[in-house]
């Protein structure tokens, strides 16, 4: 690992990393934050970019890496990820995942993977874990949900922090760095890393928008249009969050009731435009697998204001019942109680 201060090799990604940290208050001085490192180019480029800064930051970096199992190599890399970061003076936090088989396995394993950060953090008191993910990863994200019909704050990819309390912050210091400057930090610094074949895996949706569709782009229109794309879910993101802040204050304001019921007055729904109405609707229903079509259809309803009371289903078992006066969202416990 690199020691050294903010200048000598790959000082760009270093200067940029610490302009992406301070321009979105991930780190103050002094704080304790946890390295998620995989081995590959971006997490090991991340971790030396936080020591170099560190020196007089005075941050306390701690290593967490998880071996999946999933493959010939994982043992191998969890031991000189392991073994090279403690030579580096890093506590080390290893763990070995259970037997993943069986569908959604990369969901399951991300599920794995980030429960195990979070209660590193909790153990060495942590409110901060640091991923490698880069402008590369930003965009491909927001391609492949534009793909799948996503909304605005799906569109607007990864962002550069991510609050869930009581779960720690999630901080990306290198998401305005390019995934091919992370290799080339790590080559020109002398840092070893290991690339994992998955990761060019056509077979998967992420790696076919990888290796496919965002070379593609860049071949068009030139490196700018990726970051012309990074800029456009910036601004998604702000976008998605000023309006998730006034769909909540709105909600505090309109909808009634509680437990598994939520009644709405149509005299307060029918003024606001439908995308502050799709926001208090999905609040209501909760985050739950395909729901999106019953909701679209409440809110196509309401649109056209016709009499009479029109019933849609969700999904687990929730319903919206739009009648002249009300909209009345039901959780299946408290069915036949509207």
């Amino acid at each position: 690992m690199n020691d050294g201060g903010y200048g000598g090799p790959g000082f760009a990604v270093v200067e940029r990393a610490a302009k992406t940290i301070d321009g979105h208050s991930m780190l103050a001085d002094n704080d304790t934050v946890v390295v998620a490192l995989s081995g590959g180019p971006d997490s090991t480029c991340l971790l030396d970019v936080l020591k170099r800064l560190s020196t007089r930051r005075g941050w306390t970096i701690h290593v967490a890496h998880v071996d999946h199992g999933l493959s010939e190599r994982s043992e191998p890399v969890a031991a000189r990820v392991s073994s090279e970061a403690a030579s580096a003076g890093f506590e080390v936090h290893l763990v070995r995942a259970p037997d993943l088989a069986g569908s959604n396995l990369h969901a399951r394993a991300r599920e794995f993977r980030y429960a195990f950060f979070d209660t590193v953090a909790r153990e060495v008191g942590s409110t901060r874990v640091a991923t490698g993910h880069t402008l590369d990863d930003r965009v491909e994200t927001t391609l492949a949900r534009f793909v799948h019909g996503a909304g605005t704050e799906g569109l607007a990819g990864i962002p550069p922090t991510m609050t869930a309390p009581p779960a720690p912050t999630r901080i990306r210091p290198l998401i305005a760095v390019r995934r091919a400057a992370t290799r080339a930090y790590c080559d020109e610094v002398g840092l070893d890393y290991d690339v994992d074949p998955a990761n060019e895996d056509e077979r998967f949706e992420r790696a076919s928008v990888r290796s496919v569709l965002l070379p593609a782009i860049e071949k068009r229109w030139g490196e700018g249009a990726i970051h012309a794309m990074a800029s456009s879910t910036e601004r998604l993101s702000d976008d998605a969050a000023a309006l998730k802040a006034l769909a909540g204050t709105l909600y505090g304001q309109l909808a009634k009731g509680e437990g598994g019921r939520v009644v709405f007055e149509r005299t307060g729904l029918d003024p606001i435009p439908n995308a502050l109405r799709r926001r208090l609707i999905e609040r209501a229903v909760g985050r739950v697998r395909d729901r999106a079509g019953g909701i679209d259809a409440a809110l196509a309803a309401l649109a056209t204001r016709r009499g009479g009371s029109m019933h849609f289903d969700v999904a687990s078992g929730i319903s919206i019942e739009v009648t002249p006066e009300h909209v009345i969202v039901q959780q299946p416990d408290r069915q036949g109680r509207a």
